[in-house]
């Protein structure tokens, strides 16, 4: 196919060969100038390795680090807007990077003597 159109340089004729050989609706035109030249750099049509999910930029985690350590009661939304970054890429950098868990703190009161006395009778 790729062949055709450095013979004829018309994409409609690769369109018209392609169309007659499959019976299937042609590729668009974008399409087969893309696969002609991958063809020509490459040799083959064959699907390159991908590089995978992109990581988090090194200075995006030292800012989000900047921000927690300055004020560590801060939500991931308001750091994430503060930041201009998505939640999750906030999230991500607490968790791995700075391995903090989630929690919520709470606030309690320290039990008397008298006051444990009846816990650990109502318990028995």
């Amino acid at each position: 196919m790729c062949v055709g159109l450095s013979h004829s340089k018309s994409v409609v004729t690769v369109q018209r060969a392609f169309s007659a050989k499959y019976a299937k609706d042609p590729p668009v035109d974008k399409t087969i100038h893309a696969w002609y030249k991958q063809f020509t750099e490459n040799g083959c049509l064959c699907k390159q390795k991908s590089s995978g999910r992109p990581l988090t930029a090194a200075n995006d985690g030292e800012r989000v680090q900047a921000s927690f350590l300055h004020s560590p009661k801060k939500s991931t939304a308001t750091t994430a807007k503060e930041l201009s970054m998505s939640k999750t890429t906030v999230w991500r950098v607490l968790h791995k990077r700075m391995v903090f868990k989630p929690y919520r703190i709470q606030m309690v009161q320290q039990l008397s003597d008298e006051d444990h006395r009846r816990w650990l009778d109502f318990c028995l």
